[in-house]
C-alpha cells in the first residue's frame, strides 16, 4: 500500500481509531484519549484529525522521521498512525508549555 493511500485510509476517523487500538500502546491510546477529550472531540476524531494536521503541516525533518519509521516497522501502516498521532499530540502540548511558562500568577489562574 503506498503512503498516499495509508494517509486517506486514515482520515477516517473509525479507520483511525481501529488502528489506534490495534497499536496495542496503552500509553499513546491513553494520551489520545486526554488529548481528545480536552478537544471535545472522540478518540477516532482525534486520531483521524492527526493525520490530517501532520500531512499538512509537518514540515522536511518530520517526513525524513516518518520514512524512517515505514522503513523499519514491522506493520507499516500502524507505524504511520502511531508516529503521527505522537506528532499531533507534541504539538498540541507546545502551547500548553509556553503559556505555562509565561505565566506569572504563581498558580493563581489571573494571568492575561
Amino acid at each position: 500500500m503506498q503512503l498516499g493511500q495509508i494517509i486517506r485510509n486514515f482520515s477516517d476517523e473509525t479507520t483511525a481509531g481501529e488502528i489506534l487500538m490495534s497499536c496495542n500502546d496503552l500509553v499513546l491510546f491513553t494520551r489520545v484519549a486526554e488529548a481528545a477529550d480536552r478537544f471535545g472531540e472522540a478518540v477516532g476524531e482525534y486520531a483521524a484529525g492527526s493525520v490530517r494536521r501532520f500531512a499538512n503541516l509537518a514540515g522536511s525533518e518530520d517526513w525524513l522521521g516518518l520514512m524512517n519509521v515505514l522503513e523499519r516497522a514491522a506493520d507499516p501502516g500502524t507505524g504511520c498512525l502511531a508516529f503521527m498521532v505522537d506528532w499531533s499530540l507534541r504539538q498540541d502540548e507546545v502551547p500548553q508549555v509556553a503559556a505555562a511558562a509565561s505565566c506569572t500568577c504563581g498558580g493563581s489562574g489571573s494571568c492575561s
